[in-house]
């Protein structure tokens, strides 16, 4: 396994469950992490102000990637990708389009660059729309629907966060559940996906869980802590 010196993870079905209950094994395992010495990076489509709050009650040391990549903040600094202008304009052409189908999320006012939207949408109505916004995707996080610009990820803003860390992305060991985390899996020196992760994340992953949910998260955190008992 290459030097991993942190560990980024997602939240939302990688340390919950389905109905989004911290799993209390995870928190467990964090807190034993960071211990270890290893900062936890927490990354999710979440807004800032909702990450900063869960890293300072999980007592996690590493930066922040919000939005999906989109907002990353380490320290006190913050580093916004991009603008939502565009995103705006996409959502505005959805509500003339289909009225009360179109249920935002309440954290929608705290984000900086994307959009999340209630399932309440089929999703092939937004991929309608956003055939006229081609700057823009479209990202299930098994959640929510969020709307962001193309060149946007948690690759990128992961890339972005090992800079203002001081290390390099190779040096990151990640672990995720859903699509959104295709991509940061990618770019991770060592990655896991948890078991209810779909086959794409399983197939780039370094190591699958055996175990679901933040199970599959201990199941990481005791990996990674053998390794560094082995050094």
């Amino acid at each position: 396994m290459t030097t991993v010196k942190t560990l980024a993870t997602d939240v939302d079905g990688t340390i919950t469950d389905s109905r989004k209950r911290i799993s209390h094994e995870a928190i467990r395992a964090i807190r034993k992490l960071e211990e270890n010495g290893i900062p936890i990076i927490l990354t999710s489509g979440n807004p800032l102000c909702v990450l900063k709050t869960l890293r300072e009650y999980l007592g996690c040391s590493g930066g922040l990637i919000c939005e999906d990549g989109a907002v990353v903040e380490y320290k006190g600094e913050v580093k916004i990708l991009g603008n939502k202008d565009e995103v705006l304009k996409a959502l505005r052409r959805l509500k003339d389009l289909y009225g009360n189908m179109v249920s935002e999320s309440w954290l929608n006012p705290y984000r900086h660059v994307d959009v999340a939207l209630r399932k309440t949408i089929d999703r092939s109505l937004i991929l309608k729309v956003l055939v006229d916004y081609p700057n823009l995707k479209l990202l299930d996080s098994g959640f929510a629907y969020h709307i962001m610009n193309r060149k946007l990820s948690k690759a990128t803003g992961l890339t972005l966060l090992a800079e203002l860390m001081g290390i390099s992305v190779k040096e990151v060991a990640a672990v995720g559940d859903s699509m959104p985390d295709l991509e940061m899996l990618e770019a991770a020196g060592y990655s896991f996906a948890v078991a209810n992760a779909p086959e794409p994340l399983k197939s780039v992953a370094s190591c699958v869980t055996e175990k679901e949910d933040g199970e599959g998260f201990v199941e990481v955190a005791e990996t990674l802590i053998s390794r560094l008992r082995k050094t």
